[in-house]
């Protein structure tokens, strides 16, 4: 092999990592920097210069990585090399040391390894058995944290248990008992495969003589035995190399130690790091975003990213009103992104990255409405399936007896009348006798023992059943010639003793076939395995070294229940059948490593990122920064206003520096053709057709992100039919009730959140009362509390109906001459509304009644509805709205004045149509009287539609009285007299009128 022919693909730093020759060499690899084929070429770099591969080891984080760094070696160098190099997990790696030489520190053969469900088992029975007040969960957590965190300096830490106080006690009596019953039964745990191996390479280390190299991936999430591991392996020729990205340490829950790459420095100063600082991922301004959020922390290691790629599109920063808004927003930007960009992308390229599972619940729920298909990673695995996990009970069972936890999960699947309880007895008493629940099991059925627990005969002949299974099973896993079976062989072997078809047809008749087209693809792993080990491909041979004596060949079963125990996720595809296009679900740690086009994260606020039990707030950091360097052209980021909870949120303080500002739009990015044409570079793939974009965003609602509001807030369509149950359109509102504040209506804000396709005149859902005085009740300036009687009321109305009729009339007789009188006029008092003189008990001076004031040559009907010609089609697309409608300056600050009044009407909009000047009274808190505008000139006017031009015309309904109260006026002439003037002197025009003089208390001498 060429060493040089390896380089010709990489980068400057990237040749200087593989090709150096530093015996301890550290690989600093931001995100997208292409750290697995750097690792993969040096690997392939040290074979070309005479290493033996077996003398090599590579430790991986997790089974894939270990996968897929085989076949690339494999591709690299070919000739089957790859599968003689010592590569796996550390698990997998410490577990072949501790099958080949365990016996040297008395580890029996044919170990079995504890799983967290075992661990979990035999730490409940221990509790429940002494009547501890620990929990079982949270003491296998501290438990497997503190063999985790127990490195070769401090060999005994682990036994060190603080204060004796009385959960401390329970905790340390508790933790010696698991440690013997795994002891009993042969099994090791997880974090035992790493501790054992610690120990049998400090005390034998010629185990390890033979390596010549060691190289260690994700190296910032190691623990410190897996850092006491690498030392141990490496100890002969201590030449090393780690790849990692301390900005990537996110696995401190399980005693992940981010200070390890400093701690290698101080026990390596004669490490040379070399950098990879070019990323080959994320758009440029995803890439700036991203530094921004890391360097926050000072305490990091100092490095930096360099993109490759084009600027691209800010990422975006969304806020919504609430956890629902931003699922459905989230769903519609999917949508969008997919039709406004044609075949670009599908919905494999989508992923929604969460904190935590917990928040997946209403935007599973919005794509499932959305009909958009989905997929959630981490769910439940393949092999924890309830039907998978018995059967490989049953093969755990046959293989090493002595595993208590797979026997009493087994012992009555399918029933054997062998009642919980009864397993628990004869658990306890197995416990108590120091042996196994096999070997008190077996004793009954032979008539060797007698059991304490009292078993019914049909029991007792289940029983013999159930042993005679697993001890013919036994026997046809060591037999020679045609007795001899193989894996797939024992898997059917026990299907066919236990009926097992049978019974889950009758037990899970609603997913019977699922479940056991499960068991099948179990049956064709075994026998993929089985065939892999004949081809030589699954040798765990190690290098003979003089003086050591290895065991023999662990045999096929217990190979194959060592790789479904190590296994952290399943090779084969089971969501076979499903839609081949799915967005993805997943949490962030999930998705570390990977990577997706279009990246969403929800929920970016205070308790969920950082989360609300978080300890290390910089870990959190490093957690969104992951996240962030998923995504290759879009990133999207939101925050609701209130949680799925209707809490109120804070925006998560990673998110708020101010350099970060500029950095981030506040909502989805315009998809024009360079910004389509930008993805396409970044993606490197082709660019879309105009024609497959026109197709694809033919059926969008909108082609812009305009279906939520900015910055959170209230959809306006919803606060106005909110506003509209509570008015006018709720006939059993106001009965005998105040009436509620008017909210201000807003007509400044664009038409939105329009129906793709609709045709309709163009009407607001609201109304305003301020088109006409003569509609105006004054319930909302003076409300008469207390009984109304009936005869009054029918008065009141009776008034009304006849002034409106000879309003009517004057109306269509009077002419306007379009010039104001000047001087000071009488104002025109509203309907119900008694005069200042009645108030002060004077007579009032009757005065000839005018005809109001009407605009020449315009009809204005009543109640003045502007509407839009029926032929009048809705612009598309959407964002044609471009000029929002206006308000007059002066017209937006009028309030009509009510200093007594609780229930006070917040402005409305007006027409730009005035109505006459006497129509209402100015009181004398009310605003100067604005300038009539020139639409009372002699020229008609007409209503232009919203939306068509810059300035168009005030466009509002009038809303109906809806109070029939009595006016204070008519309650205050029947009670006390008390002569008050209320800020006027007799006159009713109010301060407006005074030439500038301004309001001035009555008690105050005026000037000249």
């Amino acid at each position: 092999m060429n060493p040089d022919g390896l380089l010709t693909n990489l980068n400057q730093s990237q040749q200087a990592a593989v090709s150096s020759f530093a015996d301890t060499l550290a690989i600093l690899a931001g995100p997208g920097s292409g750290k697995t084929h750097t690792l993969t070429s040096r690997t392939a770099w040290l074979l070309a210069q005479g290493l033996q591969p077996w003398n090599i080891i590579v430790a991986t984080f997790t089974v894939k990585a270990a996968r897929e760094m085989k076949e690339r070696i494999g591709k690299l160098i070919g000739n089957g090399t790859e599968s003689k190099l010592i590569l796996g997990t550390f698990h997998s790696i410490a577990r072949r040391y501790l099958a080949r030489y365990g016996h040297l520190i008395d580890i029996k053969k044919d170990f079995g390894i504890a799983d967290s469900a075992d661990s979990l088992a035999i730490i409940k029975r221990i509790v429940k058995r002494h009547e501890f007040m620990i929990d079982a969960k949270v003491t296998r957590s501290r438990i497997s944290g503190l063999k985790a965190r127990t490195s070769a300096d401090h060999p005994k830490s682990r036994n060190k248990f603080g204060a004796k106080l009385v959960e401390e006690q329970e905790f340390e009596k508790c933790y010696a008992e698991y440690e013997e019953a795994l002891r009993r039964s042969n099994l090791l745990d997880y974090d035992d495969l790493l501790l054992r191996c610690v120990d049998l390479l400090r005390n034998h280390p010629s185990c390890v003589s033979n390596v010549e190299a060691v190289l260690i991936d994700e190296f910032q999430d190691t623990n410190l035995v897996q850092f006491d591991l690498m030392r141990l392996f490496a100890a002969h020729r201590k030449r090393i190399t780690i790849v990692g990205d301390p900005d990537q340490s996110i696995y401190g829950f399980r005693a992940a130690e981010v200070k390890n790459y400093k701690r290698m420095l101080r026990q390596y100063p004669d490490t040379v790091t070399i950098a990879l600082e070019e990323n080959y991922r994320s758009s440029g301004a995803i890439l700036l975003t991203s530094l921004n959020v890391i360097e926050q922390d000072s305490s990091r290691v100092a490095k930096s990213l360099l993109a490759t790629h084009t600027v691209g599109t800010r990422p975006v920063l969304r806020r919504l009103a609430g956890a629902h808004k931003e699922a459905q927003w989230i769903v519609s930007e999917i949508q969008r992104v997919r039709g406004m960009t044609g075949e670009l992308l599908d919905l494999n390229d989508f992923a929604i990255l969460l904190r935590s599972s917990a928040l997946s619940r209403l935007i599973e729920t919005a794509l499932g409405k959305a009909g958009i298909a989905y997929k959630m990673v981490g769910g439940v695995r393949f092999y924890d399936r309830v039907e998978i996990k018995t059967v490989l009970d049953y093969l755990r069972v046959i293989n090493q007896p002595d595993n208590n936890d797979a026997l009493a999960r087994i012992i009555n699947t399918p029933s054997r009348r062998i009642g919980e309880a009864t397993i628990k007895d004869l658990l306890e008493e197995a416990d108590q006798s120091k042996i196994t629940l096999w070997t008190l099991v077996l004793g009954i059925v032979q008539g060797k023992r007698t059991a304490k627990t009292k078993l019914k005969n049909k029991v007792n002949q289940n029983l013999t059943g159930f042993v005679n299974i697993i001890l013919t099973g036994r026997a046809k896993m060591v037999g020679s010639g045609e007795e001899r079976l193989s894996v797939s062989g024992l898997i059917n072997f026990v299907l066919t003793k236990t009926s097992y078809e049978r019974w889950l047809e009758e037990h899970q008749s609603d997913v019977h076939k699922a479940r056991w087209d499960n068991v099948q693809e179990l049956i064709r792993q075994a026998t993929d395995f089985e065939n892999l080990i004949s081809y030589g491909y699954e040798d765990e041979a190690l290098p003979e070294v003089d003086g050591l004596e290895q065991n023999e060949d662990a045999g096929t079963l217990s190979r194959f229940l060592a790789n479904v125990a190590l296994a952290s996720e399943v090779k084969t595809d089971d969501t076979e059948g499903a839609p081949t296009a799915q967005v993805t679900i997943s949490t962030i740690h999930a998705a570390k490593g990977l990577e997706w086009p279009v990246v969403f994260i929800p929920a970016t606020y205070q308790g969920s990122i950082p989360h609300s039990r978080a300890e290390d707030t910089n870990e959190e950091r490093r957690l969104l920064y992951i996240a962030m360097t998923r995504a290759k052209a879009l990133l999207y980021m939101s925050c609701p206003l209130k949680s799925s909870q209707g809490e109120d949120t804070v925006l998560s303080p990673f998110l708020t520096s101010a350099s970060l500002a500029p950095l981030l739009d506040t909502k989805g990015p315009s998809l024009w053709s360079s910004t389509v044409q930008s993805m396409a570079q970044i993606l490197r793939r082709n660019l879309p057709s105009s024609n497959s974009i026109q197709l694809s965003s033919s059926s969008l609602t909108t082609t812009e992100d305009d279906l939520f509001p900015e910055g959170g807030e209230e959809d306006k369509q919803e606060k106005e039919a909110r506003w509209d149950s509570m008015t006018g359109s709720n006939p059993t509102f106001n009965m005998g009730q105040q009436a509620p504040k008017r909210r201000r209506i807003e007509l400044g804000r664009a038409v939105s959140n329009l129906e793709e396709g609709s045709e309709r005149n163009w009407k607001p859902t609201y109304a305003t009362t301020m088109d006409r005085a003569a509609s105006f009740t004054t319930a909302g300036l003076t409300i008469q509390g207390g009984f109304v009687s009936a005869g009054s009321h029918l008065q009141v109305l009776k008034e009304q109906s006849i002034k409106g009729a000879i309003n009517e009339e004057q109306e269509a007789e009077g002419t306007n001459d379009g010039s104001k009188k000047k001087g000071k006029q009488k104002a025109k008092l509203a309907e119900g509304q008694g005069t200042l003189f009645g108030f002060l008990g004077k007579i009032e001076p009757q005065i000839p009644k005018k005809a109001p004031a009407v605009v020449k040559e315009v009809d204005l009907p009543r109640p003045v509805i502007p509407t839009v010609a029926k032929n009048f089609n809705l612009p598309r697309p959407l964002p044609s709205f471009t000029e929002p409608i206006g308000i007059e300056p002066s017209l937006s600050t009028h309030r009509l004045g009510a200093a007594n009044s609780g229930t006070r009407p917040r402005q409305t909009g007006h027409l730009d149509v005035q109505a006459p000047r006497n129509d209402y009274v100015f009181l004398s808190s009310s605003p100067p009287r604005p300038s009539l505008p020139s639409i009372l000139q002699d020229e008609q006017v007409p209503l232009k539609p919203a939306g068509l031009t810059a300035k168009p015309a005030m466009l509002s309904l009038i809303r109906p009285p809806i109070s029939k109260h009595e006016t204070t006026v008519s309650m205050l002439q029947n009670g006390n007299g008390t002569r008050k003037t209320l800020g006027l002197k007799r006159s009713m025009d109010g301060w407006a009128s005074r030439k500038g003089q301004g309001f001035k208390p009555p008690t105050m001498n005026r000037g000249p």
